[in-house]
């Protein structure tokens, strides 16, 4: 079906726009929201999923990021459909399911009163992660893996240096070698012992012999 002039009219002012109010189109064209929506119904439209859906792009307008959703300036735009039919979306696909906080972030909008309502539908699920709330997907199987994810994230990493039982460049083999080495000589020096080992086919030098005493805050005996 085609489009009248004025409806052409409609879908070109929006093209130009990118985004724009049912009203702000009305008005500017001198025509209903009925002629502007029968307009974009003809060629393709998104609502935006915030400031109550008072928004609206063609559909060849938004580049969706991974999550499926697009923001011009402060409205946002969902490939998933509404508001409720995106924030199901979001969660079942979040790895470790979603807090209220990141759900806001990415829709730009409260949406206390949309989760709750699809939690009481049994279309989520939720669990309580110390004082915070996690959302899941309702199937049981994909939220055992989501709850596991959002455990091992809520797990502080231990510091870099803490994991490092070797000085920084050697292996753990070379340092036994060496510490062997000091145990069963514990007067060489530490040139001898570099030389000592080199003779068995271990790479060591001596700087990196006086780095592992230094390392583990040994001392050279002395005669």
């Amino acid at each position: 079906m085609g489009l009248s002039p004025t409806q052409a009219q409609v879908v070109e002012q929006l093209r130009s726009q990118r985004v724009a109010s049912w009203t702000q189109l009305a008005r500017r064209l001198r025509c209903s929201t009925k002629t502007v929506q029968r307009a974009l119904a003809k060629v393709g439209y998104f609502n935006s999923i915030n400031h109550n859906a008072g928004f609206v792009t063609l559909q060849s307008v938004p580049r969706f990021d991974r999550h499926g959703l697009w923001t011009h300036d402060t409205v946002h735009f969902s490939r998933h459909g509404n508001l409720l039919e995106t924030l199901q979306r979001l969660i079942e696909q979040a790895p470790g399911g979603c807090t209220m906080q990141e759900l806001e972030r990415l829709v730009g909008t409260r949406v206390h009163n949309h989760v709750s309502r699809l939690v009481r539908e049994g279309k989520l699920d939720r669990f309580f992660l110390g004082r915070q709330v996690v959302y899941v997907a309702a199937d049981a199987r994909q939220q055992e893996a989501q709850r596991q994810v959002r455990h091992q994230a809520e797990v502080p990493p231990v510091p870099a240096r803490d994991q490092r039982d070797v000085p920084a460049g050697l292996d753990a083999v070379r340092v036994i070698r060496v510490l062997v080495w000091l145990l069963e000589k514990p007067e060489a020096s530490v040139a001898s012992v570099a030389r000592g080992l080199q003779a068995r086919g271990v790479s060591v030098r001596a700087e990196q012999v006086r780095q592992i005493l230094d390392f583990y805050g040994l001392k050279k005996t002395k005669r």
